[in-house]
């Protein structure tokens, strides 16, 4: 016969897991929302408006053109990799009933994607802000830092 306190470990140890499972399908869901709806339609909007407050030069304007298809290429495969490890951590977490190195792993590498992901987002911006003038840098400086605490909020 099962006693009271074995029922109530088996309990909590569900209660556990449907918890991780909600929380993770939560920032899934947050992280999706963050990196695809938002960005989809703000990542051109930002562009759209950033360079007509820079008043680009036609050459300027030419290579930063560049610069985003080399980025968006780049950025297109790791939000990808993203996807699939947000995928392949929501299985863990369906499939483990405990916390394990498994599940640690998956975790891993979708904080390992993301901050890959920034590192080229930030390297990007960068870049961008080498073809820039004095003055133009000036602005650029603001609106990034600007757009990245309005993020924050």
């Amino acid at each position: 016969m099962v006693g009271y306190n074995e029922v109530k470990a088996r309990f909590a140890s569900i209660l556990i897991t449907l918890t991780l499972v909600v929380l993770s399908g939560l920032a899934g869901t947050w992280i999706g929302a963050k990196l695809w709806t938002t960005t989809s339609t703000t990542h051109v909007e930002f562009h759209d408006k950033l360079f007509s407050e820079l008043r680009l030069s036609d050459k300027q304007d030419e290579l930063m053109e560049a610069l985003e298809l080399l980025h968006s290429s780049e950025s297109d495969k790791l939000r990808i990799q993203l996807a699939n490890a947000n995928d392949a951590l929501a299985d863990m977490l369906e499939t483990n009933g405990n916390y394990n190195d498994e599940v640690e792993a998956a975790m891993d590498n979708v904080h390992s994607t993301m901050f890959e992901l920034q590192r080229i987002t930030v390297r990007h911006l960068y870049e961008m802000r080498e073809i820039l003038d004095p003055g133009q840098k000036v602005v650029f400086d603001r609106y990034i830092s600007d757009n990245l605490r309005e993020i924050a909020r």
